[in-house]
């Protein structure tokens, strides 16, 4: 009960924008994953605020020093929440935004986990399974109201990076142990899949509203045949409109970051800008980064109007972070967690249309100590659930108010449907 008060309290000072000297906030600003040595409980998160001030190891920090876990793969949010995949715990942490506490841990259906999609309250998880075995691989869906796992979507062999458009989820299949060379297209309201050909070794993925971006890294010089890398820019009104962009010679690209008119990736240490509207690849790096020496790249993204490079260094050191204005000056060098090999910041959900009906709903008053009732006259079903996805609570609501008695005071999640439009929404019980 403590700890939910205390939760509760960090919760409200947050919505009130009136948090202490001695509180923290990780609602803003860019993260960085370090993946930290294989085997080892050493991976981290690194925060950098609005200023760009840095603060390594915020897991353990903000959770009296605990590890974070296992080979730290990829990271997700939702307005409340953050998500970190852990590949060797084969879990996903799911941690309070705001403050970076613990919530859970999910381990139910996760064999090398890889990276995480969200969309109208569900978390998609990419599953290599087990890692010498080609046909068990899946994308594991997370019911996020109870952070459990209800269904698994069976996929080919080496389900890498994943990204959503408009109820569309793209997956990369960078091949596991193998060299993958295809993308596979998941429709969320049917769980169909179909499939896109694109280039050896689909390592990254970018999309806006027109485009899929696929970075193809090529089958590397130990390989049966060496391949070059290629770009592939899919039209998302036409899976048939597919540019692809062939890399000269062999050249294995790696990495990508978008914004509203570039793409961005690197060869070897440099970076290359390439406008989306291009017909050709450039020829010359937009970033030569021999004066910062950067030994081995590791993560690579476009956030806002800063590119930001992660430095393995040589494997087993802590890593570094070289960071760059957008028009390519050089700003700072940081030195982080082992492995920094991903960089992410919330984005606001896009809204499926489903979610419309049920978004202007909310539930008042919050905090509460007796009942709440929420902003329609129509019916709605409200499940409440604990934070840790314990079923509590489930009524119909007919614009009478909703008896709190006898739950215990805590943060709790109500998940609610109407007319078959379901959201989430957080409750404060005092």
């Amino acid at each position: 009960m403590k700890n939910y008060y205390k939760k509760s309290i960090a919760i409200i000072a947050g919505l009130l924008c009136s948090l202490t000297s001695f509180s923290q906030d990780f609602t803003e600003g860019v993260f960085v994953l370090n993946e930290g040595l294989f085997g080892t409980d050493t991976a981290s998160v690194s925060h950098f605020n609005e200023s760009n001030v840095l603060e390594n190891d915020i897991y353990a920090t903000q959770n009296a020093g605990l590890d974070l876990g296992n080979t730290g793969q990829g990271m997700g949010f939702t307005e409340d929440f953050t998500y970190v995949v852990l590949n060797g715990t084969n879990a996903v942490k799911v941690i309070d935004r705001a403050s970076f506490e613990l919530v859970t841990t999910i381990t139910d259906q996760m064999v090398n986990p890889r990276n995480i999609a969200i969309y109208e309250g569900k978390g998609y998880v990419t599953n290599w399974g087990d890692g010498g075995v080609a046909d068990d691989d899946y994308v594991a869906v997370i019911d996020l109201a109870t952070n459990t796992v209800i269904e698994t979507i069976s996929v080919v062999e080496g389900p890498e990076e994943i990204v959503q458009k408009g109820g569309k989820l793209f997956v990369a299949h960078q091949g596991g142990f193998n060299f993958g060379n295809t993308v596979s297209v998941i429709d969320t309201s049917t769980n169909a899949v179909e499939v896109i050909s694109v280039g050896d070794v689909p390592s990254a993925l970018r999309i806006d509203e027109n485009f899929l971006f696929v970075l193809c890294s090529g089958k590397p010089n130990y390989a049966d045949v060496e391949t070059t890398g290629a770009l592939v820019k899919i039209d998302l009104s036409s899976f048939d409109n597919i540019d692809t962009f062939t890399f000269p010679d062999i050249v294995h690209p790696q990495f990508l970051g978008l914004d509203d008119t570039d793409v961005f990736y690197m060869v070897d240490s440099n970076v290359y800008k390439m406008d989306i509207s291009a017909t050709t690849l450039p020829t010359s790096p937009f970033i030569d980064t021999a004066s910062e020496n950067i030994m081995v790249p590791y993560g690579f993204n476009k956030i806002d109007d800063k590119l930001y490079i992660g430095d393995a260094v040589d494997f087993v050191s802590e890593g570094k972070v070289f960071l760059y204005e957008e028009d390519g000056t050089f700003v700072s060098e940081s030195i982080v967690g082992p492995l920094p090999n991903g960089f992410y910041k919330y984005e606001v959900e896009e809204l499926g249309v489903q979610d419309i009906s049920t978004s202007i709903i909310t539930l008042y008053p919050n905090p509460t100590s007796g009942s709440f009732s929420l902003t329609t006259t129509e019916k709605v079903n409200v499940t409440l659930y604990t934070i840790t996805g314990q079923k509590v609570k489930e009524v119909a609501y007919t614009n009478q108010a909703i008896s709190i008695a006898g739950l215990r005071a805590g943060i709790y999640v109500v998940q609610l449907e109407q007319n078959g439009a379901v959201s989430t929404q957080k409750l404060i019980i005092k």
